[in-house]
C-alpha cells in the first residue's frame, strides 16, 4: 500500500488524481457517457429527421429546376423516402432508461459501501447493499440532500421525496418492470404538467423523469467526489494513511469486478 499514490484533489471544478487512480475514474467516466448518450437518443433522432426532411425538400426543389430546364435526369430511390423519415421516430423508452440510471446509481452506491467501510469484498458489499437502513442512509445523504445540486433547484419537490420512495420505485421497476401507485415515473417534456399535477394533489401525486433522476445522481457523484477529497486533504494534514485504506478498496473492487468494453482496436486477429 506504501507504494500506492493516492491523491485526490477537487476544487469544485476538476479533480486532480494520482495516476494509479486513474481507472477508477475512467470507469465511472464512461458510465456517464454511456448514459448521457443514452437519455440523448430522442433529441439526436430528431434532429436527423428535421435535418433529413430539409434535404428532401431541397432535392424537390432541384428536380423541379431539372424539370424546367428540360435536363433529362432519372432516379429511383429502393425505398420512398418519406418511409425513410418515419424510420427515425422514436418511442422513448423511459422506463428503461430509469432501470439503467438506478443501475448507474447502485454501482455508486457499492463503491461508497467499500469507500465507508473499507472493504473490496464482493460478498461483504453485497450484504452491506442488502440491509435497508444502508441503502436510506446513502440516498439521504447523497441523492436527497439539500446539497445535491438537483435539490438545490427543486427544494419543494426534494420535500416530498423520500428514501423510501426511491427504493421503491428502484425495486418496481427492476424487479417488477412497473412503476410505484404513489411515486411514479413522468415523461420528459412534460415538466409543467407534471408539476401542476403534484400541486393539484398536494403531492400525493409525486413524479419523477429520467432527467431529474439522472441530475439527483450527478449530484450525487459530485457531493462523493467533495467528500473524498476533503478526507484525502484533512488526511494529508495529519499524514494518515485512513484516505489511502479507503480508496484503494473503492479501486480494488472496481478493478476485479467493473465490467470491461473491448474496443474494435484491442483485438488483434
Amino acid at each position: 500500500m506504501e507504494n500506492q499514490s493516492t491523491h485526490f484533489i477537487s476544487d469544485g471544478e476538476k479533480v486532480v488524481i494520482s495516476p494509479d487512480l486513474v481507472p477508477a475514474i475512467s470507469f465511472l467516466q464512461e458510465i456517464e457517457k454511456e448514459v448521457e448518450s443514452l437519455l440523448g437518443i430522442e433529441k439526436k433522432l430528431g434532429s436527423i429527421r428535421k435535418h433529413y426532411k430539409e434535404m428532401l425538400e431541397f432535392v424537390g426543389v432541384l428536380s423541379k429546376k431539372l424539370k424546367e430546364n428540360s435536363i433529362d435526369f432519372r432516379f429511383t430511390f429502393s425505398e420512398n423516402p418519406i418511409n425513410i423519415a418515419d424510420k427515425l421516430n422514436f418511442v422513448r423508452p423511459v422506463r428503461s432508461e430509469m432501470i439503467v440510471l438506478f443501475a448507474n446509481l447502485e454501482v455508486l452506491f457499492c463503491l461508497n459501501m467499500a469507500y465507508e467501510n473499507k472493504i473490496s469484498d464482493e460478498q461483504g458489499i453485497r450484504k452491506l447493499a442488502m440491509n435497508e437502513n444502508t441503502i436510506k442512509s446513502f440516498l439521504k445523504k447523497f441523492c436527497l440532500s439539500e446539497n445535491n445540486e438537483w435539490g438545490k433547484t427543486n427544494t419543494e419537490r426534494l420535500k416530498y421525496i423520500t428514501a423510501d420512495d426511491m427504493r421503491r420505485l428502484r425495486n418496481s421497476l427492476t424487479h417488477f418492470f412497473s412503476v410505484g401507485k404513489a411515486f411514479g415515473v413522468s415523461y420528459p417534456g412534460l415538466e409543467t404538467k407534471a408539476r401542476k399535477l403534484e400541486k393539484a394533489t398536494k403531492f400525493k401525486a409525486r413524479l419523477i423523469s429520467p432527467d431529474d433522476l439522472y441530475q439527483i445522481i450527478k449530484g450525487a457523484a459530485r457531493l462523493m467526489i467533495e467528500k473524498w477529497s476533503k478526507d484525502c486533504n484533512k488526511c494529508i494534514a495529519q499524514n494518515s494513511n485512513d484516505f489511502k485504506e479507503r480508496i484503494l478498496c473503492v479501486r480494488e473492487i472496481v478493478n476485479r469486478s467493473g465490467a470491461i468494453i473491448i474496443k474494435n482496436s484491442q483485438i488483434n486477429i
